[in-house]
């Protein structure tokens, strides 16, 4: 619920000075005396003794107040939503699809093992990116472009939930960047 800057508070104790209506907050004259320092706009009732001050405009004199009055609180920042942004980049192997390309593509010529080690070697940061992937690419010299088609067909399978994410991305204008460090085959298809 798009609410702009928030603040949350919730009582250190019960009191029936807190009690009134829990949906505004009236008849609280804290809450009232936190909601005048800070400017804010609207009280909101979001639990039993829990309250957001919507669109304060300074945080100046709240600490102290609520010290002495003992009433916790925190700034939220306001929340962001989906359609605040206009792009989504993401990483495709083990992100967006479940697999490693490149090991895959390894596992059908029977060099997985091999390659897997280099690339895991790499995800610790123990060898450069650009080296690990010269080495992997060496042990595939030669491959032939049907084990590419035989990892599309049988093993890349999108992650849980990217279908349903791209098609709300895609309702809402969102536009995707995906990073792959190689096979065009696959980030095209």
């Amino acid at each position: 619920m798009p609410c702009g800057r928030s603040w949350r508070h919730s009582p250190r104790r019960q009191s029936n000075e807190l009690s009134g209506d829990p949906r505004t907050g009236r008849r609280n004259p804290r809450l009232k005396k936190v909601a005048k320092l800070s400017g804010s706009t609207r009280i909101e009732g979001i639990g039993n003794n829990a309250f957001r001050l919507h669109d304060y405009k300074t945080q100046e004199g709240v600490a102290e107040y609520c010290a002495k009055a003992m009433l916790d609180f925190a700034f939220v920042p306001q929340p962001r939503k989906l359609s605040d942004f206009g792009l989504v980049a993401m990483d495709m192997d083990s992100t967006l699809i479940t697999i490693e390309c490149i090991d895959e593509i390894a596992d059908i010529q029977g060099i997985k093992p091999q390659v897997a080690a280099i690339t895991a070697s790499a995800m610790r940061g123990e060898i450069e990116y650009h080296e690990s992937l010269r080495r992997r690419l060496a042990l595939l010299e030669g491959l032939d472009e049907t084990a590419l088609e035989r990892v599309y067909e049988e093993r890349l399978r999108l992650s849980p939930g990217a279908e349903r994410m791209l098609g709300r991305l895609r309702s809402l204008g969102i536009k995707t960047l995906l990073v792959s460090s190689g096979f065009t085959f696959f980030t095209s298809a």
